[in-house]
């Protein structure tokens, strides 16, 4: 399976054991959403967001009843939301930003990514799943039955600063959504690693993560070297503070 606009499959095609679909449903049999994966970028099938949408709540884990995401149409940023039912089997673009996953009482559970493709299919007519996958991290943010994720303060942060350029700077927010998840990853770590090297207070805080900064910075540009140099020449034009 390939997305128009990438040269190669995303995680979640059937590199991902036998199928993603049987895979999922094997995840999810107990439970409402599950994270995979998530802080492990360039391994396969790499970080997925695993969710079971049921005609009936199940009352055992956290019954989810909506899905909602950021996506991008004609350069802009859109709230979506899933809910049953759904035509499947499809696959459907989702954007950089928060994911929450609300249940029926209401409470939800959120994540941060950087983007990538949700997968949607059923095995039966009464569960939809859908799976949010990635090549670049998808971190716990909040929510009602998780913990928050190390790195979800930085992307947090990060997305927040994305919003300054968006708001103000003439035609940012279309170059960010035409962007490559992984070259907006790779923004996000030459970003976070040029603050840890102007401020020695900030790297000698959390030195382990300021070298899984550097590890994965070498990893992107080594792996991926043209959405490393894309990633770098959109930071530029974005003229972060």
């Amino acid at each position: 399976m390939t997305v128009t606009g990438h040269s190669r499959p995303w995680p979640g095609s059937l590199e991902w054991g036998v199928d993603w679909l049987t895979d999922t449903a094997g995840e999810l049999a107990h439970l409402g959403f599950e994270l995979r994966d998530g802080s492990m970028p360039g391994t396969r099938p790499g970080p997925r967001l695993l969710v079971a949408l049921r005609a009936e709540p199940t009352l055992d884990h956290f019954d989810p009843e909506g899905v909602s995401f950021w996506e991008a149409h004609v350069g802009r940023g859109r709230l979506a939301t899933l809910h049953r039912p759904v035509a499947v089997p499809a696959t459907r673009p989702w954007s950089w930003g928060p994911i929450r996953v609300t249940d029926r009482i209401p409470v939800s559970n959120q994540f941060l990514g950087f983007g990538g493709v949700a997968l949607l299919d059923a095995i039966d007519p009464i569960t939809t799943f859908c799976a949010f996958t990635s090549a670049a991290p998808i971190v716990r943010w909040a929510g009602h039955s998780q913990g928050v994720d190390p790195l979800a303060d930085e992307v947090g942060a990060f997305f927040a600063r994305l919003m300054v350029p968006v708001d103000y700077q003439e035609g940012a927010e279309a170059r960010i959504a035409d962007a490559d998840p992984e070259a907006l990853y790779a923004v996000f770590l030459e970003h976070t690693l040029e603050r840890i090297r102007r401020s020695p207070r900030l790297r000698d805080a959390d030195p382990s993560l300021a070298g899984w900064f550097e590890h994965e910075a070498h990893r992107l540009a080594h792996d991926v070297p043209a959405h490393w140099r894309d990633g770098l020449a959109l930071l530029e034009s974005l003229e972060l503070e």
